[in-house]
């Protein structure tokens, strides 16, 4: 009995002992921090940015974010035609070129290419110099089809001078022959290699232009270009390309008798053809403007062949509210506006997709603009455009959606605006995506935390509706127009507002994580 109660006594305990271990409480386990994801991490699509050069250059708290959160970078006015076009009319690329060959580089992102035609930030003096003539051709022979007849020609016998001049028959600008001149050692003048028409007739103090075609064996070779009477002189000093290109030189004569000469004071190899001398008129030439352009265009995408994933080959090119083509006289005149539908008509926008697409194959074109989830006139408008360049064998790739949008902007229409494009059969670029949350630019204006998260719900319902909309094969990417509130065009340009993703200080806003939860 003694050991059963004993037992029981043993048994009673060691379950107490057990039960009590099992209920000892153990410390709490702290979970690991799992950072946030990055845009471009999180999406299946390409997360762009549009950036501006000089902070991606010398701002690293800048371009440190852009690297992070984002794939592809769009210049947001490095690549048009102001920033590389000069007076006149010859290109400068440095800027451009240290943006795509070094800057993205630098920083692991692809290039998307804004933008080959628009009517804004162009070189409106040099576009506006490209007046015609009036009246014949004074120059004998301009092609030098009867090779120097009304010409005379010389290379020095002064040395150092060392050089020839021929008529060229595989290379012209147009017909059968062009003038080359080759100088192997310049002479101590100028002109000590020189060719000269015949003189002509002009009226003492009126304004003439003369315009010729030319191109040399190395970027940047220059010749004179040279207006002269018997005490009348006038100059212009002329870099050429490797390529044929039109270049003008207007000159005012104190004299009724001229000729025209070229003057080779640099080593090199020179191609003129296809010259022409005549008032100058204050009406633009078309055959100018479309070689303005079609040149423009080539010497953009062949010297960014390959490192550029796309291009907005034509930029708003229809109106607001009416859809009609957007020409000088239903849109605003500024220093920088061109209009080139004023001079070119409907075409330019074929040949500017023709163009690019005959310079890079590979590179994908669009049409962008902006307003299309608002606008359904203007929707329908650059739809029937974009059916008008299919049916015609055009080669467009895709369209770009801006979506400057705001926080009233309507669900529906962002939905219908996919829906439609999607249904062109293009790829789809949200290409220039902001988010304003004063569009009334009220006066005083004070942003709140419950404006900060309509916004951020607005840029999370695009994203959704995006994926919801665009079937996969179409999703080009969404691109944000600008890194920070700071940066913004809105907000340099004047208004009180806050429509990006990031505030002056570089961090995230409620709009980022919105996007992010849409785009996951």
């Amino acid at each position: 009995m003694k050991n059963r109660v004993l037992f029981f006594i043993l048994f009673l305990t060691a379950g107490l002992f057990s039960c009590s271990k099992r209920n000892t409480p153990t410390p709490p386990v702290t979970p690991p921090v799992v950072p946030e994801s990055t845009l471009k991490d999180a999406a299946s699509y390409t997360i762009g940015v549009g950036v501006s050069y000089d902070l991606l250059k010398n701002n690293t708290s800048y371009s440190g974010l852009v690297k992070t959160q984002f794939d592809r970078i769009t210049p947001e006015y490095q690549m048009k035609h102001g920033a590389n076009v000069r007076n006149d009319g010859l290109f400068d690329f440095a800027k451009t070129d240290e943006l795509v060959n070094t800057l993205a580089a630098a920083n692991g992102l692809t290039v998307f290419g804004h933008t080959l035609v628009w009517h804004q930030n162009n070189n409106g003096t040099y576009l506006r110099s490209l007046a015609g003539t009036t009246g014949p051709n004074l120059i004998s022979n301009p092609g030098f089809e009867n090779g120097f007849t009304n010409w005379f020609t010389q290379v020095s016998s002064t040395l150092p001078t060392a050089g020839s001049i021929t008529a060229e028959s595989t290379d012209m600008h147009a017909g059968t022959q062009a003038a080359k001149i080759v100088v192997t050692t310049p002479g101590p003048n100028a002109y000590s290699i020189q060719i000269v028409s015949d003189n002509f007739s002009v009226a003492s103090g009126a304004v003439y232009k003369l315009r010729f075609w030319a191109k040399a064996a190395g970027n940047a070779q220059s010749l004179r270009a040279v207006a002269q009477g018997t005490s009348y002189y006038a100059q212009q000093e002329q870099p050429l390309t490797t390529t044929w290109a039109p270049y003008t030189f207007n000159f005012t004569p104190a004299e009724n008798s001229i000729s025209i000469k070229f003057h080779f004071p640099n080593a090199g190899i020179f191609l003129i053809d296809d010259l022409s001398v005549g008032l100058s008129s204050t009406v633009l030439d078309p055959i100018l403007v479309d070689n303005a352009l079609h040149y423009w265009i080539t010497t953009m995408v062949d010297r960014y062949k390959g490192k550029v994933a796309g291009w907005d080959v034509v930029n708003e090119v229809v109106v607001d509210g009416t859809g009609d083509l957007r020409t000088s006289s239903n849109s605003t005149a500024t220093v920088d506006n061109f209009y080139w539908a004023d001079h070119l008509g409907r075409s330019y926008i074929a040949n500017a997709f023709r163009w690019a697409n005959a310079t890079d194959p590979s590179a994908k074109l669009f049409i962008n603009d902006y307003n299309l989830e608002s606008d359904n006139r203007k929707l329908d408008s650059v739809i029937k455009l974009i059916n008008e360049l299919k049916t015609t064998g055009v080669p467009i790739h895709g369209v770009g959606l801006q979506m400057h949008i705001s926080i009233n902007t309507g669900n529906a229409g962002i939905d219908n605006a996919f829906q439609k494009l999607a249904a062109t059969g293009l790829l789809i670029h949200v290409s220039e995506m902001d988010v304003r949350i004063n569009p009334s630019n009220i006066a005083g204006f004070s942003a709140t935390s419950a404006l900060f998260d309509q916004q951020a719900e607005k840029y999370k319902y695009v994203a959704q509706s995006y994926f919801q909309n665009v079937p996969a094969a179409q999703r080009f990417g969404i691109t944000m127009w600008n890194l920070t509130d700071a940066d913004s065009w809105i907000v340099l340009g004047g208004k009180v507002d806050f429509p990006t993703l990031f505030n002056s200080s570089y961090q995230k806003k409620p709009a980022f994580s919105g996007l992010l939860q849409g785009i996951k």
